[in-house]
């Protein structure tokens, strides 16, 4: 399934006189034109994340992106900064990257 816009969330390291303060600042950038599969069943997800979660996703983009948060369009308040999921893993290939998102981790 391709979803017309997702939101690629970064942590960036925000200059602050206060050394104790290591707060990141979070931008999030659109992306249009990913690759999104929702990573059903409890089998498939333990053998591609190891663990289970309630919701969980396959991304594929076409481009050397990272991201340490995903979002949906429809669903995300940028104004509030959520909800975000979890980047779990990222996987580049030569011309693509794969963003292995999650949800929460369900209780088992």
């Amino acid at each position: 399934m391709i979803r017309p816009t997702i939101y690629l969330i970064r942590k960036i390291g925000k200059s602050n006189n206060d050394i104790l303060n290591h707060t990141k600042l979070l931008v999030a950038t659109k992306f249009y034109g990913a690759r999104v599969t929702e990573l059903n069943g409890t089998q498939e997800q333990i053998n591609v994340l190891g663990k289970q979660y309630d919701k969980s996703w396959v991304i594929r983009l076409n481009c050397p992106e990272t991201a340490d948060y995903v979002a949906f369009e429809g669903e995300y308040d940028e104004k509030q900064q959520s909800p975000k999921y979890i980047v779990k893993q990222v996987r580049h290939h030569k011309s693509r990257t794969t963003l292995y998102v999650v949800g929460t981790e369900a209780k088992l």
